[in-house]
């Protein structure tokens, strides 16, 4: 028996991810960034360590891409391990930061 996944199912995963994404971006927007910039965390800690923002924004979002990748070597190797965050919320932040990448894009491309 061969295994399928619907166009209509991908696309109830897509409607309900990007609830969560808004949703995400709302909150972790307003707690780590304030409300006036949401680059401003970025933008701080870019400053305080002497770096890119881009630099900050991927140490970030590594932690999300190393613990999927964990999940992956897991998988491979057969090994069953508790998690402190599911896997699925971990894609969910990195739709986010991958969302304010592209902010970052778009800002530097208006200053050029």
């Amino acid at each position: 028996m061969s295994k399928k996944f619907s166009n209509q199912r991908f696309g109830k995963i897509i409607d309900e991810t990007m609830v969560t994404v808004n949703r995400l971006g709302a909150l972790k927007g307003a707690e780590y960034a304030g409300d006036d910039d949401r680059l401003a965390n970025f933008r701080r800690n870019a400053a305080d360590l002497e770096l890119t923002m881009e630099s900050i924004w991927r140490v970030y979002a590594a932690k999300h891409w190393d613990a999927i990748g964990q999940y992956v070597r897991d998988v491979e190797h057969g090994v069953k391990r508790e998690r402190l965050e599911s896997l699925a919320s971990r894609c969910d932040d990195l739709i986010v930061y991958l969302l304010l990448f592209k902010a970052m894009l778009i800002e530097a491309e208006e200053l050029e």
